[in-house]
């Protein structure tokens, strides 16, 4: 004859539920990282390069990087991003400053912003050498520059498949609670 020992099945409840906290708590952890080191993949691969330091500045490790994990109860907030300055400007876009002078030069197709120009126009022009401001630099016209929304972008593709992320982290813990089947 098989017997149940009450006390013992209590005993083995409150172990299993104490365990389970434990490692739900856990798993949320796992999935919140997961999410964010997927959207700063994107958010890298999605980033314009041109010297390569906003997309340098999109992986972990570098003092620039962004990637904060918040667990509270039931949720898990995850922020990740850059604090270069002006990321936001690639992120969301801007409007130029009609008239407004930058000093740098053309390289082929490509402006190379240098604060030293204008200076160098004022030295030209105290020289009676009559310098043309064009060649110091350029008149932004105000047009809108478009944002690239490589952060956005990349996380709307997370969002589309958080359930496949928490689903494949829920058959982790169900295998890890209950390895016997």
């Amino acid at each position: 004859m098989a017997t149940v020992n009450k006390k013992d099945l209590e005993r083995q409840y409150r172990r299993l539920k104490k365990q389970s906290k434990r490692e739900v708590e856990a798993a949320m952890d796992r999935v919140a990282r997961k999410a964010g080191f997927q959207i700063l993949r994107g958010a890298q691969d999605r980033a314009p390069v041109r010297d390569g330091v906003l997309q340098e500045s999109l992986m972990i490790g570098n003092p620039d990087n962004i990637f904060d994990l918040i667990l509270r109860g039931t949720k898990a907030e995850i922020t990740v991003g850059t604090h270069l300055e002006y990321a936001r400007y690639v992120e969301e876009g801007f409007t130029q400053r009609k008239g407004q002078f930058v000093p740098g030069h053309w390289d082929d197709e490509k402006f190379i912003y240098d604060p030293k120009a204008y200076v160098q126009f004022l030295y030209d022009q105290a020289a009676g050498k009559n310098p043309n401001i064009w060649d110091y630099g350029m008149i932004l016209t105000g047009k809108r520059i478009p944002g690239v929304h490589y952060l956005a972008r990349s996380e709307a593709e997370v969002e589309s498949i958080m359930d496949e992320l928490v689903q494949e982290e829920l058959d982790e813990l169900a295998r890890r609670l209950f390895p016997d089947g």
